[in-house]
Parts: C-alpha cells; structure tokens; sequence
C-alpha cells in the first residue's frame, strides 16, 4: 500500500515499520531490475545498476549525489 501511495522506505523506517520499509526496498529493487533490463544493454551498466540497487537507501542517496548532475544527465542521454 505504500508503494502506491508513494511513501518511501525511509518515511516508513522513521514510523517504526522497518518490516514494511524492507519489503518496500526490495520492491523497489525489482523494479529498477526490471526497468534497467528494459532500456540498459551493456552487461556493464545493468552490473552498476544492480549494485546501487542493492544498497541501502541512505547510502544509495549519497553515490547519487556524490555523482551529480551533469554525470546524471550523461548516463540519462545514453541509456
């Protein structure tokens, strides 16, 4: 149910649902395996993927903004 009502896993981990925030991070896990599979072709790219997939959202957070704009809108334009 939070997944469709867009809460994200942290909100969920701070209300004291780090049962349901888990289950949620592995939804979203799916789901970003699914859709790069759908647009990525380089074993390279969709290897990258899976990693930031699997780390924790904090974490996750943190190499996106480590990463940048620019770089974003580089891999966005290649992908």
């Amino acid at each position: 149910m939070a997944h469709v009502v867009h809460v994200t896993s942290d909100q969920l981990a701070a209300a004291g649902r780090e049962d349901a925030a888990e289950i949620l991070r592995e939804i979203e896990r799916q789901e970003a395996a699914t859709q790069a599979d759908q647009v990525v072709t380089d074993p390279r790219v969709r290897i990258a993927l899976e990693v930031l997939g699997d780390l924790p959202p904090r974490l996750r957070k943190e190499v996106l903004r480590r990463l940048g704009e620019e770089p974003k809108r580089q891999i966005e334009k290649e992908t």
